[in-house]
């Protein structure tokens, strides 16, 4: 059984959902501490001028994510449907998926979590990946940090595979897998090119670019290019 483990994002990169459709169980870990400079409230569209970076405002940032509380100071979320509407209302596939995505957008939502999960799980839903998500809220145990954590999680699931990120290279033990049976294996990604507005090809844009621009292709296209 494969196994990967991310931290829940706000709009995923293509990327992370290359690697939720590469496994057999995807596991949220929304007991993770919060990095700022991680993407757990940022995300990347395609704007006339270049990218831009969309912020969700929080009230309190280095603590688990599960725990993180959405500043209500401001109307980002008003703000972040307005510059998704201005930048995708010409694609080809806008009003395919405008709908659903508004209805998320336009629910008062008071913790990120909440409202990253439910984001990854529209996309997962329009993408058509099958795999299960788990939260790691959902196990009620510590399982530690770090190689720790990964691996005491993919063997409390019955997993033999670890799907890991690249980015992990740096502190993933190979021997720490492999002393328990399981197969450390990373995740060779290649990012696709698929025609955009705007010019020249922007890549490292949420996975929203791609199903506005691509419809009910995307899927496919990625996995066309998977690597492994």
């Amino acid at each position: 059984m494969k196994i990967a483990i991310h931290q829940p994002n706000y709009l995923p990169w293509i990327g992370f959902f290359d690697k939720l459709d590469c496994v057999d169980t995807f596991v949220l870990l929304d007991k993770a501490v919060h990095s700022k400079s991680g993407y757990t409230n940022r995300s990347k569209i395609k704007t006339p001028n270049g990218s831009l970076l969309l912020t969700v405002p929080l009230k309190n940032k280095e603590i688990p994510i599960n725990e993180l509380t959405i500043a209500q100071d401001r109307n980002w979320s008003i703000a972040h449907w307005k510059a998704i509407e201005a930048n995708y209302k010409k694609s080809k596939f806008w009003s395919l998926y405008k709908d659903g995505f508004q209805a998320i957008f336009s629910k008062q939502w008071t913790h990120i979590a909440p409202l990253n999960i439910a984001l990854i799980h529209h996309i997962k839903w329009l993408l058509q990946i099958p795999t299960k998500i788990i939260l790691e809220s959902d196990f009620n145990q510590d399982f530690g940090s770090k190689n720790e954590r990964n691996a005491k999680i993919v063997s409390h699931l019955g997993g033999d595979i670890y799907i890991s990120g690249t980015g992990a290279k740096v502190y993933n033990d190979e021997n720490y897998f492999n002393e328990r049976q399981i197969q450390l294996i990373y995740q060779n990604f290649k990012h696709p090119n698929y025609q955009q507005l705007f010019g020249d090809f922007l890549p490292n844009l949420s996975i929203i670019d791609m199903l506005f621009h691509c419809g009910p292709e995307t899927i496919e296209i990625i996995r066309k290019q998977r690597l492994m």
